[in-house]
C-alpha cells in the first residue's frame, strides 16, 4: 500500500489515481469519497486536494483516463486489421474486450453510470467525432452493399452488446482464466458470428483472422 511519502517522490497524484480506481470500482460514483481514496493511498484527507479540487475533479480524471486508455486500445487494433469498414467495426469490439481484460479497472469505471458525463467536454467531443467517423464508414458500407441494409441504430446495439456482455463474463470469471490473447480469440469469434448471422447463406464465407470457413448450409426441399 502506498504511504505518505509517495508525496515527497513526487508519486502522490498517481498513487491516488490508483487508488481512485479501485475505490469508485467498489463503490460506484454515488459512494465514492476523496476519504476512502486518502485511505488506499496511505495519505491524509486533505492531501488529496494538492491535486485534485474536489471529487468530481478526481472522478473526471478517472473517467479521462479509461476513456483514453480504450481510445488508444481501438486506435491500435484498428490499425492493426483489414481496412474494410466491416473489419474496421469488428476490430472496435475487439479492442473492448481486449481492454476490459488488460484494463478491468478503467473497463469498470466506465461502465458506471454518467462516467462518460463527467469526463471533460472537450474530450467528449473528441471521441464522439470518433464515434461519428465509425458511423459513417457503417453507413457507406451499407452503400455498398458490403452489409445488410438496417438501420444502424440497430447494428450497432447489438454489436455494443455482444461485445460489452463478453468482457463482462471475461473479467467476471465466467469463462475461466483468460489473457488478452485468449480474449482476443473469443471477441473474433463472437464478432464473426454477429457479421455472419444466424440465418442460412447461400455461400461459403471465409474468416482470414480465425483461419476459418463458414460453410453453406443447404437449403431443404
Amino acid at each position: 500500500m502506498p504511504t505518505k511519502a509517495a508525496y515527497h517522490h513526487g508519486n502522490l497524484k498517481a498513487a491516488l489515481i490508483a487508488a481512485g480506481l479501485k475505490e469508485i470500482t467498489q463503490h460506484g460514483i454515488e459512494g465514492f469519497s476523496l476519504r476512502g481514496v486518502a485511505r488506499r493511498a496511505g495519505v491524509s484527507a486533505p492531501a488529496v486536494y494538492r491535486h485534485f479540487a474536489d471529487k468530481d475533479d478526481l472522478i473526471a480524471t478517472l473517467a479521462m483516463e479509461a476513456w483514453e486508455r480504450l481510445m488508444a486500445m481501438m486506435a491500435e487494433t484498428r490499425a492493426g486489421a483489414p481496412p474494410e469498414p466491416l473489419e474496421q467495426f469488428r476490430a472496435g469490439g475487439v479492442s473492448i474486450v481486449r481492454f476490459a481484460v488488460s484494463n478491468p479497472e478503467h473497463f469498470r469505471v466506465i461502465c458506471l453510470p454518467g462516467a462518460f458525463e463527467r469526463a471533460p467536454a472537450e474530450f467528449r467531443a473528441k471521441f464522439e467525432a470518433a464515434e461519428n467517423e465509425n458511423r459513417k464508414a457503417l453507413a457507406d458500407a451499407q452503400a455498398q452493399g458490403l452489409i445488410v441494409d438496417m438501420p444502424l441504430d440497430r447494428v450497432m446495439l447489438a454489436a455494443n452488446s455482444l461485445v460489452m456482455g463478453l468482457a463482462h463474463q471475461i473479467i467476471e470469471g465466467r469463462l475461466g482464466k483468460v489473457d488478452e490473447k485468449r480474449a482476443t480469440e473469443l471477441a473474433n469469434i463472437a464478432t464473426l458470428v454477429l457479421g455472419v448471422g444466424l440465418i442460412p447463406r447461400d455461400d461459403d464465407t471465409y474468416d482470414p483472422t480465425l483461419g476459418t470457413t463458414i460453410k453453406r448450409t443447404k437449403k431443404k426441399r
